[in-house]
């Protein structure tokens, strides 16, 4: 069974825990001294150890996969009471801190040897999530599939071929959702304004957003292809379109991922 050592469980890593741990092969244990008493009662039910503060190094040598789910703002704070731990043989360090790069745990966790930076999204609660991976060279290649295997069950893995990448994945991917629901809100308040009550403006506009992506989906084709088979000449489709098109939709997507892009960068030089 491999043991799993979660440390910080806020939006993301409560997110991962309530779809890992009811998981048989694994056993998952957690520090998150700010949200103690959340955790005891939510998870009071399960087989999940909570650590009241840092664990000791004969416990910290139990772990198979030590995973950091915590803020970049307060990562080197974090990272720093875990500098001088002995880890089990084999051991993964994990990150998933938006922007902190590989190099940032050999300098300052000095026994980390296997490290991996995980980008998923908050899909992820609902096991439909995506998780973009990027390991150090000497990554094992058991190690690979056992990290594979975890995040598998929270969605679809991507391993990436270097930290750039990770960080232009953190833009769409990990940012997306956050995209997707700004624009179901504006969905649904435009719908309000022409005169649907919230109920069928929830219903009609959730309805087409998971019909459109799941046609696409089945199709193959590719968006264009489809926007155009919908805009008929003259036609009501073609009029909204025009007005996306007027107002430079795709500057606008563009310029959010960019903006996205450039966060995670300058988080990781932090």
């Amino acid at each position: 069974m491999n043991k799993v050592l979660l440390i910080g469980c806020g939006h993301m890593g409560s997110a991962l825990l309530d779809a890992w741990v009811d998981l048989k092969s694994y056993s998952f244990a957690v520090v998150d001294p700010f949200n103690i008493k959340v955790l005891k009662k939510k998870y009071f039910k399960k087989s999940l150890q909570i650590f009241n503060n840092i664990p000791s190094q004969s416990q910290i040598k139990k772990f198979d996969i030590i995973i950091f789910a915590i803020k970049p703002q307060v990562s080197q704070k974090v990272i720093n009471q875990y500098k001088n731990f002995e880890f089990k043989n084999n051991s993964v360090i994990g990150s998933i801190i938006a922007g902190k790069k590989i190099n940032f745990f050999k300098k300052n966790i000095k026994n980390s040897k296997q490290i991996v930076r995980i980008m998923p999204n908050m899909p992820a609660l609902i096991g439909q999530g995506v998780s973009c991976l990027v390991k150090n060279n000497n990554f094992s290649k058991s190690n690979e599939k056992k990290i594979t295997d975890l995040f598998s069950k929270v969605g679809k893995t991507i391993w990436l071929k270097n930290e750039k990448q990770i960080d232009m994945a953190t833009a769409i991917s990990g940012s997306g959702p956050g995209y997707v629901f700004t624009l179901i809100d504006a969905f649904e308040k435009a719908s309000r304004k022409i005169g649907f009550s919230t109920k069928t403006s929830r219903k009609l506009v959730l309805s087409t957003l998971l019909g459109s992506a799941n046609l696409m989906k089945k199709t193959n084709k590719n968006p264009t292809e489809l926007a155009n088979s919908v805009a008929v000449k003259g036609g009501t489709t073609e009029a909204g379109i025009k007005v996306l098109q007027k107002n430079n939709l795709n500057k606008i997507i563009q310029d959010t991922f960019l903006a996205a892009y450039k966060r995670a960068s300058i988080l990781g030089k932090k």
